[in-house]
């Protein structure tokens, strides 16, 4: 009989100590949907958590600088998980602790550049020298024939460049990640605005402007990569946009899908259909800035006027894949603004505002100073002064 009511004894206290952690559970869950609700609506609660909870609250003073102090003409390009610095034909390479980590040498001083993971690829602006450049290691070079005047790079180290200066308007070369010519696209009647190469190495699309007529004509031209190489160079997808409407930059995004920013629009191809997403014009809207470069997103930043001599700047960020909107509100106007990756940086003057593409704030810089521009790359900005180079780990 003990041991029947030792064991029924034991059964009470099992029984109360499993309801005590399911009310334990249940109560954290419910605090920490609480908390997420009023850290959505409101402003000062989320403020609050931000600075002193969260930590995303960044100064001058506790952040790994890289200091500037070459006598040539600087240049500071985002690549791979690098703040880059090219100066006296060298592009030195520097980590989230501002330790420089490689060097390579090369003979650039007015670059024109892309990057794509860990693939960066630079050559000279309005003149022949091409690289392509993985890590610390120059994957290929060429003299080109023309002038370059756009260059692109993918995620696998394919290259397209645009180059003027030969008896076509322009001329489209297509690289593969050896260095190897894939093949030429000439353009006799048209200039070559952007091109880019697919993600998953099968495309090529490029934008193209007509200013011959009495209207400015906007073309986004599909190449197939496997039948160009046959000498098949025919676009497989035409796109043209409305008449005036000139084009500006294109993008694969995500799932191969093109993007395509005009100058006063946004648009996404599909098949054999062009829609637009998002208008970057408005009669009655002061829109300040807008991209395409995120890597699955767009936005723009709305102006809104809150007083005589103030103004909220409101960031509408748009999904492509999905169209999920999300909206980002700050109560300044930014100077300029900067995207890459999934990251959106506000240059407010003295300070500077990351954001997702889910419209939340990520890091909040404040400086003394004036910031002079931002530069973005995997998990790290630059915060760009005259003398010096501030590193946030985002």
């Amino acid at each position: 009989m003990k041991k029947v009511v030792k064991f029924k004894q034991n059964n009470k206290n099992t029984n109360r100590k499993k309801i005590f952690i399911t009310s334990g559970i249940i109560i954290l869950i419910l605090l920490f949907v609480i908390t997420a609700v009023v850290y959505q609506s409101n402003e000062t609660f989320r403020e609050f958590v931000d600075k002193y909870i969260l930590m995303k609250n960044v100064t001058e003073e506790n952040v790994p600088t890289i200091d500037i102090d070459y006598e040539s003409n600087t240049n500071i390009i985002p690549y791979g998980k690098y703040i880059c610095i090219l100066a006296e034909n060298t592009l030195f390479e520097y980590n989230s602790s501002g330790k420089k980590e490689k060097e390579v040498k090369i003979e650039i001083s007015n670059p024109i550049y892309d990057a794509e993971n860990n693939y960066l690829v630079i050559g000279e602006k309005n003149n022949q020298k091409l690289y392509l450049i993985n890590g610390e290691h120059i994957v290929w070079e060429k003299n080109i024939e023309g002038n370059l005047n756009k260059v692109s790079v993918n995620k696998n180290g394919y290259v397209s460049i645009i180059v003027t200066g030969t008896t076509y308007k322009s001329v489209i070369v297509t690289y593969d990640k050896d260095g190897n010519e894939l093949f030429k696209s000439y353009l006799s009647n048209t200039i070559a605005i952007d091109s880019c190469i697919s993600p998953n190495n099968s495309e090529l699309a490029y934008a193209e402007v007509n200013v011959s007529g009495t209207a400015v004509q906007s073309n986004i031209k599909v190449i197939s990569v496997s039948e160009a190489k046959e000498k098949n160079t025919e676009p497989k997808y035409t796109y043209s946009a409305p008449q005036n409407s000139l084009i500006i930059r294109i993008k694969y995004q995500d799932k191969n899908q093109i993007v395509c920013m005009y100058e006063n629009s946004i648009h996404t191809l599909e098949q054999e259909n062009d829609i637009e997403i998002m208008k970057l014009d408005g009669d009655d809207q002061k829109i300040s800035f807008g991209d395409i470069e995120l890597n699955n997103s767009v936005f723009r930043t709305v102006e809104k006027s809150t007083g005589l001599f103030s103004a909220d700047t409101v960031v509408e960020i748009k999904n492509v894949g999905n169209q999920k909107e999300s909206i980002y509100t700050t109560k300044n106007v930014a100077k300029s603004v900067t995207s890459g990756q999934n990251i959106i940086a506000l240059n407010l003057g003295t300070e500077v505002e990351f954001i997702d593409t889910n419209g939340r704030l990520v890091k909040r810089y404040i400086s003394t100073q004036v910031v002079r521009d931002v530069v973005i790359c995997d998990g790290l900005a630059g915060i760009v002064y005259r003398d010096k180079i501030e590193l946030i780990s985002l």
